[in-house]
């Protein structure tokens, strides 16, 4: 068999950051693919006829500034689109709340619904992007081990401890306050107005299955601030050609360095011999042999159905089936013939569209899915991406891609294979749109609705996840995937995890593939010097 240093599963973008890093320093390496393109959930697909449909995920403004510059990608054809409008919250009525990128037009935006709010509002841009600082810190570097903290380990944890010391003792203090509370609370605490805090409320779903009320959401808010300047509200970009040309870039800039990467390729399992991982195993019969392998799939696929149970031990396996894999969002994908009747809609929709009127509403939102019920008011999260690429939908026409929370993956009643299911969901959706943006419906050519089976179905992502994992505090840093193996290795030797499941979690940020193989790198070099000692 050919044999490679490392096979790496799956083709999502943080797999590709993983091969493209290794690549950088020489290794051979492997990428394999079950479906025909990449990027898993950020990937970009003609779902509808002569459209480029961005599948899932829709806003890559996470991704760091940095590691793109260090993989070259804009030189692989990567750029990136920061519309004025950051994010639209529709309040009923034909009226709208819009925050803008220009502090000015934010802060006189808010004083049409509250003077007193939009006073405060420069001062909590400014407390959000110092404490997304300070956490950033936390993300950049892989999760401390305190069960187990070498001298070495401790060394290396000084740096962020220093890093973050730099940034303001007072203001440490205050995230580690400020991160348990519901987001509900902390946004109390500033602002009056129910349709702003409706609006940044919103933040604290994405990753979650639990309202604004549930405690933790402050911390989804501030996760969500950690990339490029977040103006208030969460750091948002995104990419010409679709999300998916970001997974394309990343995959030319591994190529460039000579990895290989094989679409329509599903590892069937991976080969494990005496306690480590030799290779992977093709559906089909063809064998793959590699120093490591590196799985880019959600933490339970890879143990469960990669591994197998039998391989882990009682322990691991109990927590590997403790993680919280509950998708609760279903993705609506409308082709248009024109804009709805908004005021400066061109302007207003390039952003978020959000129908989060109040923080009630998120709530009674998310009540509905807790007891296994679609949410008959479902909080709407709409990109409407031709308004700066127009390249994405046939002449004339428009895309707009719509999150649906709450839509549980697991049902009480009914099943996502159903028709009956989806179509009440499409009509609950289409009910609350048309409620909060009239005329949108009068404006529909075409449709697919992607349900959580779907996404678990097609980019592969367990319980239709799509952070790997619920993004709860019990469930971060060294507690992500499991307690005990937080640093990217497994129980089982040279096998290592990449994916969003991992530290830092999920969204479209690069951060789990950039860590892990930095810590692959660093493992070789240990092994190296220990061998050389020897």
């Amino acid at each position: 068999m050919k044999q490679y240093d490392a096979v790496v599963v799956g083709g999502g973008h943080n797999a590709l950051v993983t091969a493209a890093l290794l690549a950088c320093e020489r290794w051979k390496v492997l990428v394999l693919e079950r479906r025909g393109v990449l990027g898993g959930a950020a990937s970009t697909a003609e779902i509808l006829p002569g459209c480029a449909v961005n599948v899932a995920a829709q806003d890559a403004g996470l991704f760091p500034a940095a590691l793109a510059a260090d993989l070259g990608l804009t030189g692989h054809g990567l750029e990136w689109i920061r519309p004025p409008a950051l994010a639209t919250s529709l309040t009923g009525g034909g009226e709208a709340l819009t925050l803008w990128r220009d502090p000015a037009r934010t802060r006189d935006e808010i004083a049409r619904h509250s003077r007193a709010d939009a006073a405060r509002f420069p001062d909590w841009a400014d407390h959000l992007r110092t404490m997304a600082r300070v956490l950033r810190v936390a993300l950049d570097h892989p999760a401390p081990a305190p069960h187990d903290m070498t001298p070495r380990e401790r060394l290396r944890l000084l740096r962020p401890l220093l890093r973050a010391g730099r940034l303001g003792k007072r203001t440490l203090v205050e995230l580690l306050r400020v991160a348990p509370l519901p987001a509900r609370d902390l946004l109390d605490d500033w602002f009056e107005n129910d349709a702003l805090k409706g609006m940044l409320g919103s933040t604290a779903l994405a990753g979650s299955r639990h309202g604004p009320s549930a405690m933790g959401g402050a911390f989804r808010i501030i996760y969500h601030a950690t990339g490029g300047e977040p103006h208030g509200f969460r750091s948002s970009a995104f990419v010409k050609g679709g999300i998916g040309a970001l997974s394309a870039a990343l995959a030319a800039a591994a190529r460039a360095h000579g990895a290989e990467i094989r679409t329509g390729a599903e590892v069937e399992r991976i080969l494990v011999d005496d306690g480590t991982a030799t290779g992977v195993a093709l559906t089909g019969g063809e064998e793959i042999a590699a120093r490591r392998v590196i799985s880019g799939a959600d933490p339970r696929r890879t143990f469960f159905r990669l591994v197998g149970a039998p391989r882990l031990g009682p322990e691991v396996n109990r927590k590997v089936g403790n993680i919280q894999l509950r998708g609760t969002t279903a993705v609506l994908h409308l082709l248009l013939d024109g804009l709805p009747p908004l005021p400066e809609a061109a302007e207003r929709l390039a952003g978020h569209t959000l129908v989060a009127p109040t923080p009630d509403y998120l709530e009674r939102a998310a009540d509905d899915a807790k007891y296994g019920r679609c949410s008959a008011r479902p909080h709407l999260d709409m990109v409407v991406p031709t308004l700066h690429d127009p390249t994405l939908a046939p002449d004339g026409r428009h895309l707009a891609s719509i999150q649906i929370r709450h839509a549980p993956y697991d049902l009480r009643e009914g099943s996502w294979q159903d028709d009956a299911t989806r179509d009440a969901l499409l009509a609950g959706a289409l009910s609350v749109l048309d409620d909060f943006l009239p005329g949108m419906r009068d404006r529909i050519v075409d449709h697919r609705l992607i349900t959580p089976l779907d996404l678990e179905t097609e980019p592969g992502l367990t319980g239709g996840d799509e952070y790997h994992g619920q993004m709860g505090l019990d469930q971060m840093l060294f507690m992500r995937p499991i307690a005990g193996w937080a640093r990217y290795r497994t129980p089982v030797e040279g096998l290592f995890l990449c994916g969003s499941g991992c530290h830092p979690g999920g969204g479209v940020t690069g951060g789990p593939g950039r860590l892990a193989a930095g810590e692959i790198l660093r493992e070789r070099k240990q092994a190296a010097r220990l061998s050389g000692r020897s």
